[in-house]
Formats: C-alpha cells, sequence, structure tokens
C-alpha cells in the first residue's frame, strides 16, 4: 500500500505545483471572465421555451421575456426544428400530465395543451379530506364579465417584472457607454432584448394557444372535467355555456396551427442571433455588465417558466360555482359530484375505479343511467 501513498502523493504534489505555477491564469478568468458567457450561450434554451409559452398570447403581441444567454440557444433549437426536422411547433408539451373528460360523452383524452397543463398545475386547492379526493365546479366568464376575454390572458405582476427587467438590464448597458465610451455591451443588450420581444410576437405563439373552435349558439353547454387521474386527489369540472366559449377538447388536442411566413422569420432571427454572438465574442472589456445583464435575464426566465400564477392568466377565465365536493371515500365524492352536476361523478368513475365497482356502487351507477335515459334528471 506504501508505493501507493506514495504515487498519489506525488502526484497531488505536481498539481498542486501546476496550479500555483497557472494561478495567474485563474485570476484572469475572474478579471476577464469570457469563458463564463461562451458557457452561459448554450445553457438555457428550454428555459428561454418556456418563459415566452407563459408570457406569450396577448393580443398586443408583447411578450416581455428579458434577454438572457439562453435565447441563442433557443433560437437555433426553434429554427432547427422547424425547417430541418419539419415539426411546426413553437408551444413545448405540456410540464403537468393530466387527462381531459367529456362529462356527457364520457370521451376520455390524454391533455397535449401547455395552457390546460398549467391550468391544473397552479390550481390552489381548497380544504379538503386526507387521502379523499376533492372536486371543484367552475363555470368559464362571459366575454363582458369584468372586462375578462376569454382566450386573452391577465397580465400579473410576472408580466410586468419582465418589462421592468428589461428596462433594468438596458440601463446597466447604457454604463460602460457613458463611462468609456464602450458602447458593444449596449448594443449586445439592445439587439438580444429585440430578437426576444421579435421572437416571442411571432402570432405562431397565439394561433397554437388557441388553436380551437369556439361555441355559437347561446344555447351550447358543455362540462369537461380536468384531473391527472387515479391516484390524485383533485378534481377540476369547467362548465362553459353560451356563445364564442372555447371548446377545451379542441384546445386539449393541440391541433396544427400554421401560420405563413414563421419559418423564414424564424431562420432569419437565428441567423441575427448568430451574429449578435459574434459581437458578443469580441468584447474584450466590461465582461462583468455583460455577465451580470444575462444573470438577470436567466433569473427572469427562470421565474416567468417555472411560478405559480393565477388561473386568468392562462387566458381562460372561470368563476367557481358553489363550495367544492370533498370527502375521504372517494365514491362518496363521486355520487355527490353526480348530484351537483349530472354525468360528472358517472365519466369520472372509469378514471378512479379502474378495476370496476363493488355491486352496490355498480347498482347506483346503473340505476343513475336508467334515470338519465328515462329522463329523470
Amino acid at each position: 500500500m506504501a508505493p501507493v501513498f506514495s504515487i498519489i502523493l506525488n502526484n497531488l504534489t505536481t498539481h498542486l505545483h501546476s496550479r500555483r505555477s497557472g494561478s495567474g491564469s485563474i485570476s484572469s478568468h475572474w478579471l476577464n471572465p469570457k469563458d463564463f458567457l461562451a458557457l452561459f450561450t448554450i445553457i438555457g434554451g428550454e428555459t428561454v421555451q418556456r418563459a415566452v409559452a407563459q408570457l406569450s398570447g396577448h393580443p398586443s403581441y408583447v411578450t416581455p421575456v428579458a434577454f438572457s444567454f439562453g435565447c441563442l440557444g433557443y433560437a437555433i433549437n426553434l429554427s432547427m426544428n422547424l425547417a430541418l426536422l419539419q415539426q411546426g411547433r413553437f408551444m413545448p408539451p405540456p410540464d403537468c400530465e393530466c387527462i381531459i373528460v367529456n362529462a356527457q360523452s364520457r370521451c376520455i383524452m390524454e391533455n397535449r395543451s401547455w395552457i390546460l397543463g398549467r391550468l391544473v398545475r397552479d390550481h390552489r386547492q381548497h380544504e379538503k379530506h386526507p387521502g379523499g379526493l376533492t372536486v371543484t365546479f367552475y363555470k368559464t366568464t362571459k366575454n363582458d364579465d369584468n372586462g375578462r376575454i376569454q382566450g386573452v390572458p391577465t397580465l400579473d405582476w410576472v408580466y410586468y417584472s419582465g418589462i421592468f427587467v428589461i428596462l433594468l438590464q438596458l440601463g446597466i448597458a447604457v454604463i460602460p457607454g457613458a463611462v468609456d465610451k464602450d458602447w458593444r455591451v449596449f448594443v449586445v443588450t439592445a439587439g438580444g432584448t429585440m430578437l426576444s420581444l421579435l421572437s416571442g410576437a411571432l402570432p405562431k405563439w397565439r394561433a397554437e394557444k388557441w388553436n380551437g373552435r369556439r361555441s355559437y349558439k347561446d344555447s351550447d353547454r358543455t362540462v369537461v372535467c380536468l384531473t391527472r387521474g387515479s391516484g390524485y386527489d383533485d378534481v377540476i369540472v369547467i362548465i362553459s355555456e353560451g356563445k364564442d366559449q372555447y371548446r377545451l377538447e379542441d384546445i386539449a388536442r393541440t391541433r396544427y396551427a400554421p401560420v405563413a411566413g414563421t419559418t423564414a422569420f424564424t431562420l432569419i432571427l437565428c441567423i441575427a442571433e448568430i451574429l449578435l454572438v459574434t459581437i458578443l465574442a469580441a468584447i474584450d472589456e466590461h465582461e462583468w455588465f455583460m455577465l451580470g445583464i444575462g444573470a438577470l435575464g436567466i433569473v427572469q426566465n427562470a421565474v416567468a417558466a417555472g411560478i405559480r400564477r393565477d388561473l386568468g392568466t392562462t387566458g381562460i377565465h372561470l368563476e367557481e360555482v358553489g363550495f367544492p365536493i370533498t370527502d375521504r371515500k372517494v365514491m362518496k365524492t363521486l355520487q355527490l359530484a353526480e348530484e351537483r352536476e349530472p354525468y360528472v361523478g358517472i365519466a369520472l368513475v372509469s378514471i378512479f375505479f379502474p378495476g370496476g365497482l363493488r355491486p352496490d356502487e355498480e347498482a347506483w351507477r346503473t340505476d343513475t343511467l336508467a334515470r338519465y335515459k328515462e329522463g329523470r334528471l
């Protein structure tokens, strides 16, 4: 064992000596952090995409996602998907898996919509029985209620904080120019901000988010249930009544939404991002300003991409109907939900009891369906 320790000690001494002799290069990295800038340009692309998915979709087309180094990876990945792989989707897949159930038809489908997934993820549950099931009822608001319009997201502090961070970044970028007449940091920051805003303003974002039909008659009424499925303790029931209400099942399918000129414009943005990186590589002073600006953008992107927000920020405006139904026994909750809204409990039976029902529960289900068939609601 002694020779082994001797070899290890020898190598360690040599390594420490080499690090000591190269200490000047280490300190130079801290004084001139170009390597950090190069590293940050290839990370964070997925976070940028999620941030744009969260904040895009407003009719103003203003998407305040601050410039960060991840914008390059995001732009290149997006252009490759569109031009090379022919996958014409901007919106990312939902990060909260759930299913949508039509109460009347009992049709069950997997949700593929980002906004419906976030609606389920961010739903704040009321007090409930541990280990039981809670069913919360909502109805969609009409477009003239309190200025809320279906398909138009509510603007919250997350949205406005993006504008604040963009202005703060530009303010920081002015300092090297005002002090040392070096405007390269400002050029990169302003150019990156402009490209980020242009990317988020592409009409395809809104087209993908709201690619669904609307109801066209005052008598239209649909009831859908959103849930993560068996093993989870929360169900959201959404009742849509009247004209101009989005059919949530259409949105859940995320049908293809082509927008003319999107591929060409995305490629132009990608080329512009690459040119911007070449300017970034030429910066040999004030790198810490650039690093601080990029760090602010990364933080804003991460907050916008992941933080919990009010349901209205999805663009689906809801108001709660009555009190939530909750019970320690799942079957009891479904029976109470059925009394509140016909077909809801029946439609959810197969979700929460995939192995079948007990004889008394099956008798309740059969009797309830018979009453509906005879018109005895």
